[in-house]
């Protein structure tokens, strides 16, 4: 049967709330180094961790497996020969995507070739019965071939690849700009990046709780939604 994209992005919504009730599942996270989270967190939790915490942990759902394939320096272009090693094997029930920290090194000509593969990864994650969401990468400062405008341009293509698709789509961006625009900061607030575009323990625990929001798990009482990302203890300690 074929659906719409708006067809498939109601029922992909309906698909979590029914992971979300039912029996165990596999979540695996598809990204780069910020998915993979090491370094930058300096011995704390990256998002990928938060999210498992809150639904194996706090949420009892602990027959559930959730897998980072995440890998420094990764692009969509790395991922897709790549993607049974990553993704596939493992049997997905839902497969989280962000990419374009890395991808936008091609520059803003790159932006046509990073959407068809984004569009390829979802229909591959399709195609072994996987639930998909997309993320777009958080802003970056201005380094090298890293900046502002061009990460913008790569975000915008991953909501447009979600809109023709019916995908659903955790807004990372969006909800940083809109803190950094409350806090009078140009990119990001104080303390969200690690170095120019890494995210530091702070922005993970930012990128869960826009992740948790979005799909419908996040909790103000829950101490992984509450948590003041700043007292955490560090690996050293």
């Amino acid at each position: 049967m074929d659906f719409t994209a708006d067809e498939y992005a109601r029922r992909d919504a309906d698909r979590l709330r029914e992971i979300l009730s039912g029996p165990p599942v596999t979540w695996v996270f598809l990204g780069d180094s910020i998915t993979q989270g090491v370094v930058h967190t300096h011995g704390r939790r990256g998002y990928v961790e938060h999210f498992a915490e809150r639904v194996r942990g706090e949420l009892g759902r602990r027959g559930d497996a959730v897998i980072n394939s995440g890998v420094s320096g990764a692009t969509t272009e790395d991922l897709l020969p790549e993607f049974h090693w990553r993704a596939g094997r493992f049997a997905p029930d839902v497969v989280f995507v962000m990419f374009g920290t890395n991808d936008i090194l091609a520059g803003e000509d790159g932006v046509r070739a990073f959407r068809y593969r984004l569009d390829q990864i979802v229909q591959r994650s399709r195609d072994v019965g996987a639930t998909v969401v997309l993320q777009t990468p958080p802003p970056v400062l201005e380094d090298g071939g890293r900046g502002p405008r061009l990460i913008a341009l790569y975000a915008e293509a991953v909501r447009e690849v979600a809109r023709d698709l019916g995908v659903l789509v955790v807004d990372h961006a969006a909800a940083w700009e809109s803190a950094a625009s409350d806090a009078g900061e140009d990119v990001a607030p104080a303390g969200w990046l690690d170095d120019t575009f890494h995210p530091g323990a702070r922005g993970h625990h930012e990128l869960t709780l826009t992740l948790l929001s979005t799909i419908g798990i996040a909790d103000p009482a829950s101490e992984v939604c509450s948590l003041d990302a700043e007292d955490t203890v560090g690996a050293h300690a």
